[in-house]
């Protein structure tokens, strides 16, 4: 009887907590390798505890709280972090970057929000340097690969050209024709082995780029939305309520007994 009453009160009192909004953004630290492309590099998207003290951290919730217009004693009280669980059933997979849920709530859709969509946009940029470095570093190679590859190209070019007006001219001796067509073919086979090179170059830092991009660096996978909630949670509700109920029933029930026998004695 205790654990029922008590389970009835708490969802009593979870239902009048009001209603307020919560939101949710989802982030992916990322998984940052060497410059090499080796194992990966042990930093922040890899500490657990990066995230957890980043939306914690008192100058982070100033700055979203002034941007967000959420008034800061509430946002310290209402911001949480938590990794997302694999499916019921289903085993974490060895080596993966799990994703990461920061929410927020208030009382303000639009504020509550916002507030979350700024603490992981303050995560992702905190995490994001070497990656961001690394794709600038990138981005550098693939330029200098793409101005080599036009200039072997232009000077391909010219050499063929060069070629076939000789071939072309016959007021040139046979000698000296040979000795031309000799050295221009010498330079057209250099220029394409180099063309060659420097087009699997480009390739390969293209191929990095993009596992820069959208493996190694941080993101948010899904931005926040409020949605309307209890006050209180339902379940968190029902456990302490059913617990508290329980426990006075069982005293209840131990006590019953010497206290019935108390009275009757007086009684009498």
């Amino acid at each position: 009887l205790g654990l029922l009453l008590g389970l009835a009160a708490g969802y009593a009192l979870a239902l009048g907590g009001g209603d307020v909004y919560r939101a949710e953004a989802t982030l992916y630290l990322g998984q940052p390798f060497s410059p090499t492309g080796g194992a990966p590099v042990p930093g922040l998207a890899t500490n657990p505890s990066t995230v957890n003290e980043i939306v914690h951290n008192e100058s982070v919730l100033q700055d979203v709280a002034q941007r967000s217009g959420m008034d800061l004693g509430k946002l310290r009280a209402n911001v949480s972090s938590r990794q997302v669980s694999p499916p019921a059933g289903r085993r974490a997979v060895v080596g993966t970057t799990p994703l990461i849920e920061v929410s927020v709530t208030g009382q303000n859709a639009r504020v509550t929000a916002r507030a979350a969509n700024l603490l992981a946009d303050a995560v992702v940029a905190d995490v994001s340097p070497y990656v961001q470095e690394k794709i600038a570093a990138i981005r550098e190679q693939i330029e200098a690969n793409e101005r080599e590859l036009a200039e072997s190209e232009r000077r391909l070019d010219l050499a063929q050209a060069e070629l076939d007006r000789i071939l072309r001219d016959r007021s040139l001796g046979t000698t000296d024709r040979l000795v031309l067509v000799t050295n221009f073919n010498s330079s057209i086979g250099s220029l394409t082995e180099r063309r060659g090179l420097v087009t699997q170059n480009l390739l390969e830092a293209r191929t990095s780029l993009a596992l820069a991009e959208n493996v190694e660096a941080p993101s948010v996978v899904e931005r926040a939305a409020s949605r309307k909630t209890t006050a209180r949670s339902v379940e968190r509700s029902l456990l302490v309520g059913g617990a508290i109920g329980l426990i006075l029933g069982l005293l209840a029930a131990i006590l019953w007994e010497p206290a019935e026998r108390r009275f009757r004695q007086r009684t009498a």
